[in-house]
């Protein structure tokens, strides 16, 4: 209403104008709307405005009194029907510099929405109705039709104008929700239905399967978990193997991938979620500190960022000022980014409501600004130094390759290792995922090792079960897929419950990157922190988790696992041609493989060895990692680690076959946090309101989980640089 009033406000000069023209003073008519026109131009270019209706306006009257002076028998009979054929002129023509003249007036209500596509769509909209009205009624003045006609033309054009912004806005925002998930259909019915033998399957025990099924389960859901390993977990759990040093036995503990944990600060993702199911005491988490060393020496890492911004201010002075900005930015998208986790269970999502979707661009003005657009964008603002860029991409590792260059939606999280801490679970990473277990468990869910899926029941159009490898028949009322996502909908889908479409782009679809990786027992403690980023002479991940767990290693020995990302198309090169299966036994054992596994490994000790002299020497037990290893215990494509590129994700957690859902890297990408955020969406997505049920839940008490040494003090600062 107030943008069609203020319209309303400037067609001020041609009401008088047309209100002129009807008392029969052409002269008088053109006269005062041009004398207004100018007033109100003269007044736009005092404040440093350009109004294209108001312009255009003016030009139209200067037009009019041309046409006075010139053919002043002419002005008089089509001077009305000419200003109407001009509003319509100039509306096509805002239209055409692709600034629609309502937009101008729109702008003023809605400030926040004004840079946003929608917003130039809905403007698009209204003056393209403008100009067809202002024309139909310039072509019934210039007939003669009644004025009941035209009367009733004005009057649809206001209503329109009053009431069209407001439904086209909330109609567009309502697109604009539901393109954050590829499929759309209603969520399964869990009424009782004594054929299903669960209400949910879910395929596969990592983390995303086991946060959907704990959380399902704690719905009052009955869910059965089925996983081909030996262990929970997937990347996330640990082995135990044995060396000889000294000609005694030693022992030494390894985890299968994640090291650094996020989201377990109070009301992180992660905390909040065990805390939910109850597990939260079964774990202690150890700080764990970050170094990178880089060109121009090693640069460690506070465990408070801001002092972390000073040391990196004084190690680049000249880029000081851009830093400290730059993190500063950082830190209001990351908390905008985070702002709705309170009322999701401590899981971030989109505003629940349309009103909260409109207001979102006022409240969290930087994350609206800034999430979609390049991470290097954001840096390029602050700092160009390329040294400081690269630190300030130091953990860039942990959600790719840099193969696809990341918006800050994906990088941003990344800094709540610094903003939060990243930490590590005394006894290994499989301590969480026997955490989560024994919740599923507690509330009568089932989780069953060493039992492969091989396939997907379909009826109906929708998931139903699955098929066990042994022929077992699990019926379901829906399903959650952990497993690899090409896989789910490649293999263990029937080829014709999914459009044909559908399987050509997944199958086109790059996986994420693969790794390799070697992990070491060795007999002296290295003089490093937990966590080592090294640049050069290759980019290589080194955690030492021993620093924080010394039950990892005997006593004086440390455990090391050095860790180099492998983009997709070389992660391909590790297979043998006919990459079929899950075990390729034979290509394991040739000659080139393993030549080739060894050198790899060799090269990343000698890298290593640049930060850690000697370290070759020092070797008790070592084993390695290829893509090959990779997929072949978690029979993810070709090794891939991080689930699915950017590219190739899934939006939501719906596929396009109803009652199946996916958790994990398929539809977020890498991460413990990232897995927990996505499987707590797939429960969402089978059980709407479930994680704002869980959020108000968990809120009165989430105090009580803080990781150890969450907030350090100058005193025991030290103590939690473990």
């Amino acid at each position: 209403m107030k943008t069609f009033l203020t319209v309303k406000l400037v067609l001020v000069p041609f009401a008088l104008f047309w209100a002129l023209l009807a008392m029969g003073h052409v002269d008088w008519a053109i006269g005062a709307g041009l004398v207004l026109a100018l007033i109100g131009n003269a007044w736009r270019a005092w404040r440093r405005e350009l109004f294209v209706l108001e312009v255009g306006g003016l030009v139209l009257f200067l037009g009019l009194g041309g046409l006075l002076l010139v053919v002043p028998d002419l002005a008089a009979p089509t001077a009305l029907w000419l200003s109407f054929a001009g509003l319509s002129a100039i509306s096509i023509a805002s239209l055409v510099v692709r600034r629609p003249w309502t937009s101008d007036y729109a702008r003023a209500a809605y400030p926040d929405n004004a840079a946003t596509p929608q917003f130039f769509v809905i403007n698009a909209a209204i003056t393209a109705l403008w100009a067809v009205l202002f024309a139909a009624i310039a072509a019934c003045r210039y007939a003669g039709a009644p004025g009941g006609v035209i009367a009733a033309l004005v009057i649809g054009g206001a209503l329109i104008s009053i009431f069209g912004p407001r439904l086209a806005i909330r109609f567009v925002l309502q697109r604009l929700a539901a393109s954050g998930e590829t499929y759309r259909w209603p969520a399964p019915s869990f009424a009782r239905d004594n054929a299903a033998d669960c209400d949910v399957a879910v395929i596969g025990a990592g983390i995303g399967g086991l946060t959907a099924a704990a959380l399902l389960a704690d719905a009052g859901l009955k869910v059965k978990v089925f996983d081909q390993h030996v262990v929970a977990g997937g990347y996330c759990h640990t082995y135990l193997r044995k060396a000889h040093h000294l000609n005694k036995p030693v022992l030494y503990r390894f985890d299968a991938g994640p090291h650094d944990f996020s989201g377990v600060q109070p009301g992180g993702p992660f905390a909040t979620l065990l805390l939910r199911l109850g597990v939260a005491d079964r774990i202690t988490w150890e700080r764990v500190t970050q170094s990178f060393h880089t060109a121009r020496g090693a640069i460690d890492v506070p465990p408070d960022w801001r002092d972390y911004v000073r040391v990196l201010g004084e190690r680049f002075p000249d880029s000081a000022a851009g830093i400290k900005s730059l993190f500063e930015e950082i830190k209001a998208i990351f908390d905008d980014m985070f702002s709705t986790a309170a009322s999701r269970g401590g899981v971030p999502g989109p505003p629940s409501t349309i009103d909260e979707l409109l207001a979102f661009p006022r409240a969290h003005p930087h994350a609206y600004k800034w999430m979609n657009r390049p991470f290097a964008e954001l840096v390029a603002a602050h700092v160009r130094d390329p040294a400081v860029v690269a630190v300030i991409d130091g953990l860039a590792g942990y959600i790719g390759d840099g193969s696809e260059p990341p918006s800050c939606a994906r990088m941003v999280p990344i800094f709540g290792y610094y903003f939060h801490g990243g930490y590590y679970p005394r006894g290994g990473s499989g301590v969480v995922a026997d955490a989560l277990v024994e919740a599923i468990e507690a509330r009568d869910g089932e989780v069953r090792l060493k039992t492969a899926v091989k396939q997907i029941i379909v009826e109906n159009g929708s998931a139903a079960g699955v098929v066990l490898a042994d022929g077992e028949r699990v019926r379901a009322r829906a399903v959650v897929s952990n497993a690899d996502f090409k896989r789910t909908l490649l293999e263990l889908v029937p080829a014709a419950a999914l459009p044909r479409g559908v399987r050509d782009d997944l199958a086109a679809a790059a996986p994420a990157n693969s790794c390799f990786s070697v992990h070491l027992g060795v007999d002296f403690v290295p003089d490093l922190g937990p966590s080592t980023h090294l640049h050069a002479p290759m980019p290589l991940g080194i955690a030492m988790m021993s620093k924080c767990d010394p039950t990892a290693a005997p006593p004086g020995h440390a455990i090391l696992s050095l860790i180099a990302l492998v983009p997709h198309d070389e992660a391909k090169s590790w297979f043998p041609q006919e990459s079929g299966g899950n075990d390729w036994k034979e290509w394991r054992r040739s000659e080139d493989y393993l030549r080739r596994k060894e050198e790899f490994g060799d090269r990343m000790i000698a890298a290593a060895e640049t930060a850690i002299p000697g370290l070759s020497q020092h070797i008790v037990y070592r084993t390695d990692a290829s893509p090959v290893t990779y997929a072949r215990y978690d029979w993810a494509s070709f090794g891939a680690i991080y689930g699915m590129s950017t590219a190739g994700q899934l939006k939501g957690s719906k596929t396009a076959l109803r009652h199946l859902v996916i958790a994990g890297g398929g539809n977020i990408g890498a991460g413990v946090e990232a897995v927990v955020i996505s499987g707590a969406n797939a429960a969402e997505a089978l059980v709407p309101g479930l994680l704002a049920r869980a959020g108000s839940e968990a809120t009165a008490s989430i105090s009580l989980l803080t990781p150890k040494s969450h907030a350090p003090d100058k005193a025991d600062r030290e103590a939690v640089r473990c």
